[in-house]
Order: structure tokens, then C-alpha cells, then sequence
């Protein structure tokens, strides 16, 4: 699954392996940031005991496995980066959490049908990395049987602009990777389409943070 990259989603992976150590680092010394946090606290709210976990995008993985410490009972990462998972895999080991955890590097929307679903879905900052927030959602939501939690930019102005100048530093560079405000309106609309509830919300200046489960009248996905 490796190999399974387009070529935005390469860039992508490109651009953050340069960042695994410094992110390990960064939370050894402060713990979650402050959406992670909030994005706990709303799993917690949604049920997380004895929960499967799929993180796409997860990075260094400490946020699931911060879940796995605190309830969940396995989890499953996928992302672009090599390093992340490398990063991620040693963590776990060191937290006695390597026998819960499983790593695979790709891009999740191509390789979406071949990991089982999850009882629980987290997009932590995802969201923002992909040009086709639309078909990266209707992946999540195939392999998302209970709740599905996303931490992704506000729709304001301010952030629009950042997005812009941020896409237009990445060119000069000669970088695939582009960051991208989509519309949280269009998030809402394509989970409540797909049989979701909003459960919980909060913010910060710069981020929007939403747990969303999946309503008693819809049916789960399939394995």
C-alpha cells in the first residue's frame, strides 16, 4: 500500500516527513494542543470504551494513542509519511501500546476499501491537506461505523487569506503540497447526507473542532 500516493497526496507526504521528530519533541514536552483536547473531550462525550480506532493522517500517532491510554480499544493509522509512521511506531512501543496498533503508509482515500472500518473516525487537521475535501469525507464515512471526529480550518476570512498566502509560499519552493480552507457548511452537509449527527462542537480562533455520530436510523457500514 506504500506506493499508493497520487501525486498532490505525495507532496503532502513529502512536506511533513521534514517535521516527524520536532512533532514527537514538541509533544513529549507539552502534550495534545488545545483542539486535541477539545477533540478528546467530544469522543469522550460520543462513548470511546472498547472502541475501534482509524486515524487518517495520523502523524506521529500520539493522539490515538492518547485514546488507546484512555479507553479505545485498537487502533488503525494511515498516513502519506514514512517518517510519521516510523515516529509513530517507536512511540507506541515505548508506551507498551505496540500490540493495539497498526501502521499504514498510503493515501487513504485511494486505499479506503482496503482497511476494515472503525467504530471511530478522526481527521485531526486533515481535512486542510486535501484538495477533494468532498471524497476524502465520502471515504471516512464508508469505513466509519459509529462516530467520526474532524478538526479542520474556520471558514473566516483570515484563514482564507493564510490559505492563500501559505499555497503561494509551498509554489515558490517548489512544493506539492497547498493547505485548504473548505467550507464547514459542506463538511456538515455531506456527514448529515450520509446519516450523521452533530453531537459536539467547539473552537479556537484558527480551528473548528466537530464529533459526529452516526444517527440510530442509518445503517453501519460494512466491514
Amino acid at each position: 500500500m506504500a506506493g499508493c500516493c497520487s501525486g498532490t497526496a505525495c507532496g503532502i507526504g513529502r512536506c511533513f516527513s521534514h517535521f516527524s521528530r520536532r512533532y514527537v519533541r514538541r509533544y513529549e514536552r507539552r502534550g495534545l494542543e488545545a483542539t486535541q483536547r477539545q477533540l478528546v473531550s467530544g469522543l469522550l462525550a460520543a462513548g470511546l470504551e472498547g472502541r475501534s480506532l482509524l486515524e487518517i493522517g495520523c502523524g506521529v500517532g500520539y493522539l490515538h494513542q492518547y485514546l488507546l491510554a484512555r479507553g479505545a480499544a485498537t487502533a488503525v493509522g494511515v498516513d502519506l509519511a514514512d517518517a510519521m509512521l516510523s515516529e509513530a511506531q517507536a512511540l507506541a512501543e515505548r508506551q507498551g501500546l505496540a500490540g493495539r496498533v497498526r501502521y499504514v503508509a498510503g493515501d487513504f482515500r485511494l486505499m479506503a476499501s482496503e482497511l476494515d472500518a472503525a467504530d471511530i473516525t478522526v481527521l485531526d487537521k486533515v481535512v486542510c491537506c486535501y484538495p477533494d475535501a468532498a471524497g476524502l469525507l465520502a471515504a471516512t464515512i464508508g469505513r466509519t461505523r459509529q462516530s467520526c471526529a474532524l478538526t479542520f480550518p474556520r471558514g473566516h476570512w483570515a484563514n482564507r487569506a493564510a490559505s492563500r498566502l501559505g499555497a503561494g509560499l509551498f509554489r515558490v519552493i517548489g512544493s506539492a503540497y497547498r493547505p485548504f480552507v473548505h467550507d464547514p457548511a459542506m463538511i456538515d452537509r455531506c456527514l448529515r447526507e450520509a446519516g450523521f449527527e452533530r453531537i459536539f462542537e467547539a473552537r479556537t480562533l484558527v480551528w473548528l473542532t466537530r464529533v459526529y455520530r452516526r444517527a440510530p436510523a442509518a445503517a453501519p457500514a460494512a466491514a
